[in-house]
């Protein structure tokens, strides 16, 4: 599979996204789209693992095997999903693009994700155990770690600021609208999903 002719769009999606997708969709739009989904989803399974502190209840060797496992069918899922939801809430603003420009634009919203993927290697030989908790005493213990995992926060803050910034030029690109209604369809899609999730988390909290 061809790169786009005149980019290269692993490194031009983070200065020009709109350049860059529109070049996507016009020669091939999917491009690098299993590349994205596996390594994209992996990537989230880690950073939700880690957030919800799975380490609480699980081994590392069980966590990242289950993110294994999981991770790159949830980023095929999840693609899949967001482009098909957002094909009405981008219609409904206006907008013109198919559901394959879509996906593209979603799955191109990742590529952060993917080079950040090898930082997960560094932080558990820092980190180890802790990297999955959320109590980290040994971390807390040792100032440098300390630092270090500050750091890698302020990392993984700009990575997903860098991913919506790609995600809202994208869609406005492949809709020919400006980058309010992508973010108003953006926003319309995550009201809708977060209902149902809201919900569900209510059926299952204890009482």
């Amino acid at each position: 599979m061809n790169e786009p002719e005149h980019i290269k769009p692993w490194s031009t999606i983070w200065r020009d996204p709109r350049g860059t997708i529109r070049q996507i969709v016009e020669v091939n739009p999917n491009h690098s789209l299993i590349i994205l989904a596996v390594f994209g989803g992996l990537g989230n399974a880690f950073s939700y693992a880690s957030g919800f502190g799975l380490g609480a209840a699980m081994d590392v060797s069980e966590i990242i095997a289950l993110c294994i496992f999981i991770g790159p069918l949830s980023g095929f899922i999840s693609i899949f999903l967001w482009s098909w939801l957002l094909s009405f809430s981008c219609r409904f603003l206006g907008g013109a693009a198919s559901k394959q420009e879509l996906r593209a634009a979603v799955a191109w919203s990742w590529a952060p994700v993917v080079y950040l993927l090898p930082l997960w290697g560094v932080k558990y030989i820092l980190f180890r155990h802790e990297l999955f908790t959320v109590d980290k005493p040994f971390i807390h213990a040792h100032q440098f770690l300390t630092g270090l995992h500050g750091i890698f926060g302020v990392v993984d803050f700009i990575i997903t600021m860098f991913s919506l910034f790609i995600l809202f030029n994208a869609v406005a690109e492949v809709n020919g609208f400006s980058v309010w209604k992508s973010i108003g369809a953006i926003a319309i899609v995550m009201l809708a999903l977060s209902v149902p999730a809201f919900l569900l988390l209510q059926s299952v909290a204890p009482m």
